[in-house]
């Protein structure tokens, strides 16, 4: 499916994907991968056939049941099973886990100029994990497809930096150096940013229409049908490594009216349980 935006737009996503990764093989979701996230999208097929397709991948069955059981996830049930996971989360729920788990399947794992795996994906956890605890306080419909536009917001990142290291590296380690904000000097540099080559990656992967744009508009969007919650816009101020959080709880207090000691509880709440997570995807 291609976005009413891109039609709009006049722009083809995969020419558009195509023409920011020069001549690349574009990265495509494991076959076992799509067949489940067509099965949970789809409102005929029971539930039990959806466990039974986990069940056939041993290290996804362990993924999934970690990734549910940990503390960046937030329940307050243990999960024992991937049935179990199933019948509790229900499909919306269910996906959110395994789309970001077949996205760390199909991107690059390699470290680059500018780019180490684990720092990437803990500073991703850390953004899913407070943009769920900020939506609770902002716009609680919104908590699901925070969490997961936070955690692949900037998933276009590592196959940038696989695809074009020795032009896209520098302008990775400039931003890791504070020298401004990564999505302008993308810009500057190529007229695009991560968050629209991220755009592109959800319409050629198919994802749903709302989480697409709440990614490719982290940054915020000139076009009014693109808009991204709160949170997931909150914590697009945050970057990797030693962060500073009061740029986020300035922002989070003047615009959404918030008190401080809330932000700050709800970041703390959340830093500690996105490690596990962290660790997960960084794997």
């Amino acid at each position: 499916m291609i976005f009413s935006w891109f039609r709009r737009k006049k722009l083809d996503p995969r020419q558009e994907l195509m023409a920011s990764l020069g001549d690349a093989e574009l990265p495509t979701f494991p076959a076992l991968m799509s067949e489940i996230l067509q099965t949970l999208r789809d409102a005929d097929a029971p539930m039990r056939s959806i466990g039974a397709l986990v069940a056939q991948d041993p290290a996804l069955t362990v993924k999934v049941i970690k990734a549910v059981n940990s503390a960046g996830f937030g329940l307050r049930r243990r999960v024992d099973s991937v049935n179990h996971a199933v019948t509790l989360l229900g499909r919306s729920r269910l996906e959110s886990i395994v789309l970001p788990l077949a996205v760390g399947e199909a991107l690059p794992g390699e470290p680059g100029p500018g780019f180490e795996p684990r720092r990437f994906w803990q500073a991703a956890a850390r953004r899913a994990v407070i943009a769920r605890e900020l939506a609770g306080l902002i716009e609680p419909a919104t908590r699901d497809v925070s969490y997961t536009a936070g955690l692949l917001q900037d998933m276009a990142i590592p196959l940038l930096i696989s695809k074009r290291p020795a032009r896209y590296g520098p302008i990775l380690e400039r931003w890791h150096r504070g020298e401004g904000p990564l999505h302008v000097m993308e810009r500057e540099a190529f007229g695009w940013t991560h968050a629209d080559v991220a755009g592109w990656l959800c319409a050629d992967w198919d994802f749903p229409e709302g989480l697409a744009a709440a990614i490719t508009a982290h940054h915020g969007s000139d076009d009014p049908a693109l808009i991204a919650p709160a949170a997931v816009r909150l914590v697009a101020l945050l970057g990797e490594g030693e962060v500073s959080y009061e740029p986020l709880i300035a922002r989070a207090c003047g615009d959404h009216g918030i008190s401080e000691p809330r932000v700050a509880e709800a970041i703390e709440r959340a830093v500690g349980g996105a490690r596990e997570l962290g660790a997960l995807f960084a794997a």
